[in-house]
């Protein structure tokens, strides 16, 4: 019985569906407890009831944020990486550009949204930017900060194999720079939604972020804590799918990372 109850607490999964169901009933109590209005607190179950009353309005928003989120998130992916690689292979690119956009993280996003429609126009292009921007630096420091940890002696070891740059790079210091990369990964992927709500909130006509403020405004409570959970599905979706290719492409990173917390 004691062995059955540590594989159940050992069960990653297990432990975080039973502390989402400790919460919700919780929450469920408190509301019909206090008595709290709807446009206030809603319960979970009104919550749910309203998803499954408005689905066909939160599928259509749903759809236009997580364009913009997927968009902006696979942009920021490739430029990331490529200007990863780039910087971390020139000396010169690390003092200049890389101190350069490091200082440019500093500057608010939630700023820059309007810029960006001035510049962009109302349409998604603004969107995605933000995204983009959001989700850019974290898989860029990834990137560079994986290729420069890579083992001195692995490196020497290939140049005395005659291995090529090309073959050392694919051989041996991407792979070793992955477990760095997806720690950036699974940071942009909050990252992306927050980005792509907060540029909908400066202007839209459809998304999950211009139903938030328009149900707020109505005082809909229900309907606004729906979106408010697809929106924490969406970032979950994300984060869940970036840990299961983390899992899949590098699963030394996995071992390596149980170990140290055995060891701890």
């Amino acid at each position: 019985m004691k062995n059955r109850w540590k594989q159940l607490y050992n069960s990653e999964w297990i432990m975080t569906l039973l502390s989402f169901g400790v919460v919700l009933v919780l929450w469920e109590a408190l509301v019909h407890l206090f008595e709290l209005p709807q446009w206030l607190l809603p319960a979970p179950s009104a919550i749910l009831g309203e998803m499954g009353q408005s689905s066909g309005y939160l599928y259509l928003h749903t759809m236009v944020t997580l364009e913009e989120v997927l968009i902006g998130f696979i942009f920021a992916l490739g430029i990331g990486i490529f200007l990863g690689v780039i910087i971390a292979y020139s000396p010169l690119l690390e003092k200049t550009l890389y101190k350069l956009l490091a200082a440019t993280l500093s500057i608010p996003k939630v700023a820059i949204a309007p810029l960006l429609v001035l510049w962009l126009g109302l349409g998604q292009t603004s969107k995605i930017t933000m995204v983009f921007l959001m989700c850019f630096f974290p898989i860029m420091v990834g990137m560079v900060s994986g290729l420069q940890a890579t083992p001195r002696e692995l490196l020497e070891l290939s140049n005395v194999l005659g291995a090529s740059r090309t073959q050392s790079f694919l051989k041996i210091r991407f792979p070793a720079a992955l477990p760095y990369l997806f720690n950036g990964l699974r940071v942009s992927t909050s990252m992306a939604v927050v980005g792509a709500v907060i540029s909908e909130f400066v202007s839209a006509d459809k998304g999950l972020g211009y139903s938030l403020l328009i149900t707020t405004s109505q005082m809909n409570g229900p309907l606004a804590f729906s979106a408010v959970t697809i929106l924490a599905l969406m970032g979950i979706a994300l984060f869940s799918f970036v840990a299961w290719l983390e899992s899949t492409i590098c699963p030394w990173a996995k071992t390596s990372k149980s170990s140290g917390r055995a060891q701890s």
